[in-house]
């Protein structure tokens, strides 16, 4: 009795201390939230530092720390697009503003999309006759191909980093495979794919990227680099021939400066000069003055933007709207949060733009690899819909829009990509696992009778089904063609000629566009002027249409990001010190795939390995 009595009360103990860790949770978000409402104020001159942190992206991904920490799912920083390409444009006419700083040391990875319209936005800031520079400790991949684009790179010369200086490494695709992995479990993988070239299968059923992965995955590696060394050489007005030394016989150049990165990139005409951050100051300040941390003024572009932004965009009355749709991440069936397109909560938002007499016409904005085809025709489907009430749709391709992310822009009125963006990859896949082998040698079997020929069929304890087997044929077969279909009907090709440049083949969107996949080269703002042009609107605001968490979930959210922050960091830490980083992404993407036989249209290779 005492024994229960001392159980009882360590419960009720540990019940205090959680209700009282929440009490205080509430009280710090909204503390948080109080304090974000103040206004910013923007010094009379000052610089504006573009400072975005973890990656950047289209939509940021709506995150459940609870699943966060039971998968293996990787939590990042992200920094919306449109956030630093709004304070960019916003600063560039700001007579307050009279320069702008490139702080990118937590800036991680962009698509090349991405980097090419940063990188146009800093070089319309530089023609307003502002300077604009670059400083930082080192430079990675996709930082530097921003700091590329300001008048003066700079080095903080006290830095150290173990890759210094400007540290590049290329475009590549470097799937995991698990095919040895899974023989030694006994798990058989049954795949059912439509597609010479759909290489999504692959690390299931292989141990090496085959040679028409390869081939395929060449091209349009090649094509993104081509443009990547471009704009490096342009920008940079360094010679190609020492370009690809520098990438290719880094070492060599290294050791040939006695390690020192620093000075590598200064000698490469990388970089301008090696400065520390206490005479960079010095240099802003003789510009813009000293702030109250008696550093230059200076504002950061979140900031900037919340100082800028009205707190509440009001539409006017009566005033045409271009509605903006934006799609971002996996495909996935029924309601999705943000960061992931669920056909569902995608169908519902196009379903709002269409029933709004303001709305127009439709742009959606696509960044993504694919996923299930059931969702991806849903959402089509009701573009379709949007088009036949009279309302023209427009896509806007992003880094990716490749597999089911292609399918929904398929039969869109217009099609606009990136020189850059990653697009095709039509083709079909099934993937489904069977656990009986893997069983057995735990002495486990499974026996018994059912009513028709597949009954049990879906069950993976058993061996596959025949008539599952034959169905899951049928149906990929059958998809494909209806995916081929689309394509011909959408972009007004023959079907034979579609199925030459499908197969699940990849694409640049250049070579996408001579393919006559898309329709021009260009940005969401091109992608905006089309749609009002094709809706005969000349007036218009731009209205985006999104998901709304209501207050509830907010706070929700805040307080669950509080209380797993710590505990994310710490599992982050683990996973990176294990060396099993990479590994619990691949894994995570094969138990999504593998717990149903669903029909998928993704691109698992369209992943460049951030840098």
């Amino acid at each position: 009795m005492a024994l229960f009595r001392a159980i009882w009360n360590g419960i009720s103990a540990l019940r205090n201390i959680t209700v009282n860790l929440l009490f205080i949770a509430i009280v710090i978000a909204i503390v948080i939230g109080l304090s974000s409402q103040e206004a910013e104020t923007i010094p009379s001159t000052a610089v504006l530092v573009v400072n975005p942190s973890g990656q950047i992206v289209e939509q940021k991904q709506g995150i459940d720390p609870i699943s966060q920490l039971l998968t293996s799912e990787e939590q990042l920083s992200e920094t919306l697009l449109s956030d630093v390409l709004a304070a960019i444009d916003q600063g560039r006419d700001d007579d307050r503003i009279q320069a702008m700083v490139l702080s990118l040391d937590h800036f991680t990875y962009a698509s090349m999309s991405m980097l090419e319209e940063i990188g146009r936005a800093i070089l319309s800031f530089r023609e307003s006759g502002k300077p604009v520079y670059a400083f930082g400790a080192g430079y990675g991949q996709s930082q530097y191909f921003v700091a590329a684009h300001a008048d003066e790179v700079l080095l903080d010369e006290h830095a150290f980093p173990a890759l210094g200086g400007v540290f590049l490494t290329g475009f590549g695709s470097f799937p995991l495979y698990f095919k040895s992995a899974l023989e030694k479990l006994s798990v058989e993988i049954h795949v059912f794919r439509a597609g010479d070239f759909k290489s999504a299968v692959e690390p299931y059923t292989r141990d090496d990227m085959s040679e028409q992965a390869k081939s395929s995955n060449r091209r349009w590696l090649g094509e993104l680099w081509d443009r990547y060394a471009t704009g490096i050489t342009t920008q940079r007005s360094i010679s190609t021939d020492a370009f690809d030394t520098y990438t290719n016989r880094y070492d060599e150049l290294l050791a040939q400066s006695d390690g020192n990165s620093l000075q590598l990139a200064l000698d490469q005409q990388l970089v301008d000069a090696l400065m520390t951050r206490e005479a960079f100051d010095e240099r802003l300040i003789s510009l813009v003055g000293t702030s109250e941390d008696k550093r230059f003024n200076r504002i950061g572009f979140r900031e900037y933007l919340s100082a800028t932004r009205p707190p509440i965009a009001l539409p006017t009355p009566g005033a045409n709207q271009i509605a903006v749709i934006t799609a971002k991440g996996t495909i996935l069936d029924g309601e999705q949060p943000n960061g992931t397109i669920g056909g569902e909560t995608v169908t519902n938002l196009i379903r709002s733009a269409r029933e709004n007499n303001a709305v127009k016409a439709v742009v959606m904005r696509i960044d993504s690899p694919g996923g299930s085809a059931a969702a991806s025709e849903r959402i089509r489907a009701q573009l379709a819909m949007t088009q036949r009430a009279g309302k023209p749709v427009v896509v806007s391709m992003s880094g990716v829009a490749a597999s089911g992310g292609y399918w929904i822009a398929a039969t869109a009125n217009k099609i606009f990509s990136q020189a850059s963006t990653i697009t095709g990859s039509i083709g079909i896949f099934v993937v489904l696992p069977t656990l009986d082998q893997s069983l057995a040698q735990l002495g486990i079997t499974s026996d018994g009778i059912g009513t028709t020929a597949l009954s049990g069929a879906l069950d993976p304890s058993r061996p596959i089904n025949p008539v599952l087997e034959s169905t899951l044929n049928i149906s990929v077969a059958s998809t494909y063609r209806r995916f081929l279909d689309i394509v011909a009907s959408g972009r007004d090709m023959p079907v034979e000629a579609v199925d030459d440049i499908a197969q699940g083949q990849v694409w640049s969107g250049q070579t996408a566009l001579e393919l006559g996949l898309v329709d021009a080269i260009g940005d969401l703002d091109d992608a905006i002027a089309s749609a009002a042009l094709l809706a005969d609107v000349s007036d218009y605001e731009i209205l985006h249409v999104k998901r709304e968490l209501s207050a509830r979930e907010q706070i929700i959210q805040q307080l669950l990001n509080i209380s797993s922050h710590l505990i994310g960091q710490l599992k982050n830490e683990l996973l990176w010190m294990s060396g099993l980083e990479p590994i619990s992404s691949e894994v995570y993407s094969l138990r999504m795939i593998s717990r149903s036989p669903g029909i998928y249209t993704q691109c698992f290779a369209c992943k460049l390995n951030p840098m």
